[in-house]
């Protein structure tokens, strides 16, 4: 299940950074994309989708903004939710479904790689693979240390992904384990009818306060509600 989900850390002690990276998705054009760790808050925008996660409360929010909408859940929802895909998977419907997937949801395979510096900051590459249809590299720098809440805020857009969101879950739990910062993520994700193909770098790393205005909800966003409450 989702795994750290259910008892996410405070963030106290942690200094505000604001990491800004060059993402590049599906071979398309260059965008930048922005994330801000506060001391209870964490926000990351990709100037289509933004999630936000308030630490002490469990509660996420995942802004569309498309179509100029948003949806909030807790963590609790968010754990029973997962729960009951997890009973429905164990039927024959769930085994199609595994198949469609690429099988049953195996174990995570980590491999450490080289060193190279990435925005100022040395940092270890690891590779994540889950089966032939996962694969996630990141690069790690032991300079900024971060608590493994930050992990939870890749899984905000994943969690209503139905039983896919199991695979990612996997994948950000192993994350977690590794401490310090990743400064570059890439993934390469074939499921079904769902196609990841995203790089990021971080390009500038900036520390100190974080307005609150960066962690508002845009003006005139319509509430759509998740369908972890249905």
């Amino acid at each position: 299940m989702l795994a750290g989900a259910a008892a996410l850390p405070a963030l106290a002690g942690a200094e505000d950074l604001t990491i800004v990276s060059k993402t590049i998705a599906n071979q398309g054009a260059p965008t930048t994309s922005t994330q801000y760790i506060g001391a209870d808050r964490i926000r990351s925008s990709d100037g289509e989708n933004d999630t936000i996660v308030e630490v002490a409360a469990g509660r996420f929010t995942v802004i569309n903004h498309k179509k100029k909408e948003y949806s909030q859940f807790t963590r609790d929802e968010m754990l029973a939710s997962m729960q009951q895909f997890e009973q429905q998977m164990s039927g024959p419907m769930g085994a199609m479904m595994e198949k469609m997937m690429g099988g049953k949801v195996g174990e995570v395979t980590v491999q450490k790689g080289a060193s190279r510096k990435v925005a100022g900051y040395d940092c270890t590459t690891y590779t994540f693979s889950l089966g032939e249809n996962m694969r996630y590299e990141m690069c790690s720098t032991q300079a900024l240390q971060l608590p493994p809440a930050y992990f939870d805020v890749l899984k905000g857009p994943y969690a209503m992904a139905g039983p896919m969101a199991r695979r990612f879950d996997k994948i950000f739990d192993e994350m977690k384990k590794i401490k310090g910062f990743p400064v570059a993520l890439s993934s390469t994700v074939n499921l079904m009818a769902f196609k990841i193909n995203v790089v990021s770098e971080a390009t500038e790393i900036r520390k100190g306060p974080i307005p609150a205005s960066a962690f508002q909800l845009p003006a005139g966003y319509k509430k759509k509600e998740t369908p972890f409450r249905k």
